[in-house]
């Protein structure tokens, strides 16, 4: 039977059916938590839409900041180092290695986590003997409110334990230069040091498109008999962004811009700052996410300490699923 046409339905059927339209459009813009839970556009590629939103891969450095489960992050980095003139090394290219280890327990899956961090360093140096040196270890707390839109922000605060060390002048030249290809931990490497380390992070999800920012201070206090030159306290402000896009379902690209700078006196300005970049390609597995990287210097390295540095990183994240139920954000 052909359709009826508008003009020839009685007034009453168009009122009608003028008032079912209505009722349909209302219907939908008050449809509560389903219509507000979706995931954040196209490229999720996740079937269960709170995993899309809180779930989603970390950056190779940053943390990911709604995780349900117990995490380990392992990563090595290998750089070539331009030492400066001025160095024991005369100039000549070094070579460093440097580990980091990090373990992350969720107290209240996506909300609240404690975690351990510790690092180890070596570099092989020109006219200087080759060591390896084990950092201080970190403890942490942090939280984080999340919002299904794809919003989360929160914050943490650690403490790196000061551990006595007898550093001879052959391990301070290596680790004056393996620092400086992880700047913003450098502090892990002081000599019966404490520190304290607020920050503060955010991150929002929309589509394939990731962005994560932390922001925080170091303050540190030397715990013994001060050296020459030396000073007792010393604050530091680290930045970190990440923008990340996912390609497919088990591959994103990435991009970190890092910057360290130090606040306390005893440098020159140009010496202040720190800046690096590390693009990245990340691959998405169940429960281990592997990631390539390489970091390069935009600015003076750290405190000018090396002429300049590139290096490569791979960093690997394991997930322990659990089967606790999750309270809803």
């Amino acid at each position: 039977m052909a359709s009826t046409p508008l003009a020839r339905v009685p007034p009453s059927g168009r009122r009608v059916a003028r008032a079912a339209a209505w009722l349909s459009l209302l219907a939908l813009a008050g449809a509560p938590e389903p219509a507000l839970a979706a995931p954040p556009g196209p490229g999720a590629w996740h079937d269960d839409e709170e995993e899309a939103v809180f779930d989603v891969p970390a950056p190779p450095t940053l943390p990911g900041l709604t995780r349900r489960d117990p995490t380990f992050t392992f990563e090595y980095t290998a750089a070539v180092i331009e030492t400066d003139a001025t160095s024991r090394a005369g100039g000549r290219s070094a070579f460093a290695w440097y580990s980091h280890g990090e373990m992350e327990m969720p107290l209240v899956p996506r909300k609240w986590f404690v975690g351990a961090v510790h690092d180890s360093a070596a570099a092989s140096v020109p006219g200087v003997e080759r060591s390896i040196l084990l950092g201080s270890p970190e403890l942490y707390g942090r939280g984080v409110w999340s919002s299904v839109r794809g919003l989360s922000s929160g914050g943490g605060f650690g403490v790196v334990i000061p551990v006595p060390r007898d550093v001879s002048p052959d391990e301070a030249e290596v680790l004056r230069t393996a620092r400086v290809v992880r700047p913003w931990d450098e502090t892990r490497f002081r000599d019966l040091t404490l520190t304290f380390r607020p920050w503060f992070d955010m991150r929002h999800i929309t589509g394939p498109f990731i962005f994560q920012l932390r922001q925080g201070l170091d303050w540190s206090l030397v715990v013994r008999g001060l050296r020459s030159g030396e000073r007792r306290t010393d604050i530091r402000a680290h930045t970190a962004f990440y923008f990340g896009y996912r390609i497919a379902k088990p591959v994103g690209v990435g991009l970190e811009l890092w910057e360290v700078y130090q606040l306390t006196e005893g440098l020159r300005d140009d010496r202040r700052a720190t800046f690096a970049i590390s693009p990245s390609v990340r691959f998405i597995l169940a429960n281990v996410q592997p990631a390539l990287s390489v970091l390069l210097p935009i600015t003076t390295p750290l405190r000018g300490d090396v002429a300049s540095y590139y290096a490569a990183r791979l960093s690997v994240g394991f997930s322990f699923p659990t089967d606790a139920p999750l309270p809803r954000p």
